[in-house]
């Protein structure tokens, strides 16, 4: 009973970084624009998970002159703003949640994640379709350290900000202005920087298979989930969007003429959206329990008690590739 209570307990947990189920017309009718940015106050790390020999995506944004966010020895990244309170000075990324991809003037959010991925000696930083019939993208490299380190971006990929309804939002995209279609057929992506040659390595593809094997999704799961997960980040998406422009608002007020009942509202306003996400997430962790069999959320379980430090979110990702 206890074990059947805790696999209960640690699959709600696993799931929880999905939201809501919603159309697939309300996911299209998200439409954020663009903004270019300054370059040089933007670095991609691939940053070590612990001790488990992993990385994942980075990026830290210098957005004042107080004081310096990170330093560059080589290829080694030193993340300074993890020694000082940074708030208003760096912006500091690691999620879904703060960068996406963009190319050709589409937003992909709700299509692909970022990845760091190990190839050989190499960290690869690729865009991963959450459907399988679209391809991976490569975005750049860095050499594999154990370490923070810097990945060159290939040729025509570069930071931009988003924006919603006219205002900047905090969102990073790695944006390239080619078609997805023209960035597909590109067969050899060359990094500004690559690591040379050396002794291969295993691939971390070769092992996430077990992962496929051990919970083997059928293709009508594969789909049933991919559709809600594009939906719920076109609807966090939204949300988010909201959500900082409600905070900024906020700001804006407190600094300004408004009256203490006009920032109790606006205040109200941020927590009801704070919520609304929340419920969002809610909801679509229980629509993807229901596609999934006891069987199957038993090894997503097991797949995340043997991996550790990989979250539902990753491993999901695998299923769907």
């Amino acid at each position: 009973m206890k074990t059947a209570l805790r696999l209960a307990a640690v699959s709600t947990l696993a799931l929880s970084s999905f939201g809501a189920t919603i159309t697939p017309q309300s996911a299209n009718a998200v439409n954020f624009g663009e903004r270019a940015v300054e370059q040089r106050n933007f670095v991609a790390v691939a940053a070590p998970v612990g001790e488990t020999g992993r990385h994942q995506l980075l990026v830290i944004e210098q957005q004042s002159n107080a004081r310096p966010c990170w330093g560059e020895t080589g290829n080694r990244v030193n993340p300074l703003l993890l020694n000082f309170d940074f708030t208003g000075i760096c912006g500091r990324f690691t999620d879904s949640n703060g960068y996406s991809l963009r190319t050709g003037g589409q937003d992909l959010g709700i299509q692909y994640s970022l990845r760091t991925v190990r190839r050989g000696n190499d960290i690869v930083l690729q865009g991963v379709p959450f459907r399988p019939n679209q391809p991976t993208l490569e975005l750049g490299r860095a050499p594999y350290e154990n370490d923070f380190v810097r990945i060159d971006l290939n040729e025509g990929w570069e930071f931009s900000k988003r924006t919603y309804q006219g205002r900047t939002l905090g969102h990073v995209y790695l944006s390239n202005p080619s078609s997805l279609s023209a960035l597909a057929s590109q067969s050899q992506p060359v990094a500004t920087n690559p690591s040379p040659p050396s002794t291969p390595v295993e691939d971390e593809s070769s092992q996430s298979q077990d992962w496929r094997e051990k919970i083997e999704l059928t293709e009508q799961q594969q789909e049933e989930i991919a559709e809600i997960r594009q939906a719920y980040l076109a609807e966090n998406g939204r949300l988010q969007g909201q959500l900082d422009a409600a905070r900024q608002e906020l700001r804006e007020m407190m600094i300004g003429e408004a009256s203490t009942r006009q920032i109790r509202r606006q205040r109200n306003r941020v927590e009801r959206l704070r919520n609304e996400m929340n419920d969002t997430r809610f909801s679509s962790m229980m629509a993807i329990r229901e596609v999934m069999s006891l069987e199957q959320r038993t090894a997503l379980v097991e797949v995340m008690d043997l991996t550790g430090s990989l979250d539902a979110d990753t491993v999901l990702t695998t299923l769907l590739r």
